[in-house]
């Protein structure tokens, strides 16, 4: 991102911002405000575009925030599935370029055992992916956001035959890694800074014309771990910081996933936890710290070679919280505190061995929601504090027979979800972790009809979704803009701000650990009034800014928002 420059004379370059309310009589008014505002934009989702016009369906899917835009592949029935941007608004929706010039798929690849949009990847100011024309088969491109800036970065298998089907892209520290066949050593670890001279494979893992086939590729920090077979261990554990000689074999244990869950990682307390098989005790839960001797298994959760096949990982209370298969109990919630005795069943939800199939649990608070079936065959939606007792169906309060509950994502204090009622077909439904907080919050597609909201991505203050309704078919649709920032004003964020001269924080922001490059302050409209890059520790007046209410957003140097803060101008 290039310094554009203050839009109002910035005297010094760090932030302080004083006397943000005085009177108690305007407080009140303000708060009271707020009431109004977070009543008009908390349940205001709309349609951004009807990209694909009339009843077909452009199918949005893979976002990715690079700067304050989102992109997207998308397909408007003129062009084919193709890279599309976003800026939140309908005019600043647009097709990035035509990669696969006419009707042609540019970014959807279509292979003999599945068909599969191009994955997204950020890196800077650019976005990354695999895209196909007709010349080169699917390669590794990058864009800047326009026509003109939308290149192929390397034809890494040169020709018409594609280098890479798999289309993942991890990025680690300042490299991208991927697997990719440049028709001489087979499918291999590749690694890319942007460029073509510096877009090169990183080993020859399976020496030779035959494939190492590198898979499910974790990034922690700036190092990738993943799962591949050298021809003398089989598929185990790899990890590379991108050197040849720094990618080295860990053990024979492979990470493996599913068809629902392709990522078997999480980093939990400084190790990384997996899904990994092995021939003497079958898929199992693993951690490692980076090395041989640290690489070992947690536990044999499903005893002998049995896959307890642990997936759908997140985090709680200190604890991973994942779903496995045991004889007894089927599929059904676990828990773990890293060591094996604190590896434990935290509920058998469905009694048998049939098991009540947990899906992805995800976070409010201190406790976990997730969807499962229970021994009455009802697909509800749960609620555990990771105790038996405290493990029990959430919503709703009456549970039906069927399968009412899915697509649960988790944004700062509110769980997002699509269910049905008596009423309506599947629609998007928001909790606050309460019964009385637990509302639909539209119905997009009247009656019967269901709208079924799906592929949820926050950026930066808009919910991006994908949803049907029979006037528009499958298009993007959006939450409201300045929800979350809105909602969690309180008197004690309203304190001053300013950065930290030695550690080039801000002060008042939740601290991530990412170091702050430039900030940016919108008012509540959403229009940007004030950017400025950080550099040195010195402080600046609010005199310039209008009474009102503003937002404080401050960005890494990849463009992530990593922090932010209201604050009210008298």
């Amino acid at each position: 991102m290039q310094n554009q420059g203050p839009k109002i004379p910035p005297p010094f370059l760090s932030w302080y911002i004083r006397n943000l309310i005085k009177d108690s009589v305007v407080k009140r008014v303000l708060l009271l405000g707020l009431v109004c505002v977070v009543a008009l934009f908390s349940f205001g989702q709309s349609l951004v575009k009807d990209i694909c016009i009339g009843p077909g369906n452009s199918n949005p899917q893979n976002f990715v925030r690079v700067g304050n835009r989102t992109f997207f592949v998308a397909n408007d029935a003129i062009h084919g599935y193709e890279l599309w941007v976003t800026d939140g608004t309908e005019t600043g929706t647009i097709m990035v370029k035509d990669i696969n010039a006419g009707a042609a798929d540019g970014c959807l690849y279509h292979g003999m055992r599945y068909t599969k949009a191009s994955v997204l990847q950020a890196l800077g100011k650019y976005v990354y992916f695999f895209a196909g024309d007709a010349i080169h088969g699917f390669e590794l491109w990058r864009s800047d956001g326009t026509d003109w800036g939308t290149t192929m970065v390397k034809d890494i298998f040169q020709g018409p035959v594609s280098s890479s089907v798999d289309l993942n892209i991890t990025r680690a520290g300042n490299f991208l890694f991927f697997a990719a066949n440049d028709g001489k050593h087979g499918t291999e670890l590749w690694k890319s800074d942007g460029t073509d001279t510096g877009t090169i494979v990183v080993k020859d893992i399976y020496p030779g014309p035959q494939s190492g086939n590198p898979l499910y590729l974790f990034a922690d920090s700036d190092v990738v771990y993943f799962a591949a077979n050298d021809n003398i261990h089989g598929y185990g554990l790899w990890k590379s910081n991108g050197t040849e000689d720094g990618t080295v074999f860990l053990k024979n244990v492979a990470p493996t996933g599913d068809a629902g869950d392709s990522i078997p990682f999480i980093k939990f307390k400084g190790e990384l936890y997996f899904n990994g098989f092995s021939l003497g005790t079958g898929a199992e839960l693993w951690k490692t710290n980076g090395t041989a001797a640290g690489t070992v298994m947690v536990k044999d959760i499903n005893t002998g070679k049995g896959d307890g096949a642990p997936i759908h990982f997140n985090i709680v209370r200190d604890h991973i919280v994942f779903s496995a298969v045991t004889k007894n109990n089927g599929n059904e919630l676990w828990q773990s505190d890293g060591t094996e005795a604190g590896t434990l069943l935290i509920k058998d939800i469905r009694q048998g061995t049939e098991g009540s199939n947990p899906g992805r649990p995800v976070v409010l608070g201190d406790k976990i929601y997730f969807v499962a079936s229970d021994s009455e065959n009802r697909t509800e939606l749960w609620v555990s504090d990771l105790s038996d007792t405290g493990t029990q169906i959430f919503y709703p309060p009456v549970p039906t027979t069927g399968e009412h509950f899915k697509n649960l994502f988790a944004d700062n204090q509110v769980i997002y979800f699509t269910t049905d009622s008596a009423n309506t077909g599947f629609e998007l439904w928001r909790t606050d972790g309460t019964t009385r907080g637990t509302v639909m919050m539209s119905e997009l597609c009247q009656g019967n009809c269901s709208s079924e909201p799906a592929g949820f991505y926050k950026s930066d203050t808009t919910l991006f979704f994908s949803a049907y309704d029979e006037t528009h078919g499958r298009e993007l649709w959006g939450i409201g803009s300045n929800v979350t920032f809105i909602e969690e004003i309180t008197s004690e964020a309203l304190k001053d701000v300013y950065i930290d001269p030695l550690k080039r924080k801000l002060n008042q922001l939740r601290q991530t650990g990412s170091d702050i490059t430039y900030i940016k302050i919108f008012d509540l409209a959403g229009s940007e009034i004030y950017t400025q890059w950080i550099k040195d520790p010195n402080q600046i007046s609010s005199e310039s800014f209008k009474p009102g209410i503003y937002i404080l957003r401050a960005y890494d140097e990849h463009d992530d928002l990593v922090s932010f803060v209201r604050f009210v101008k008298e």
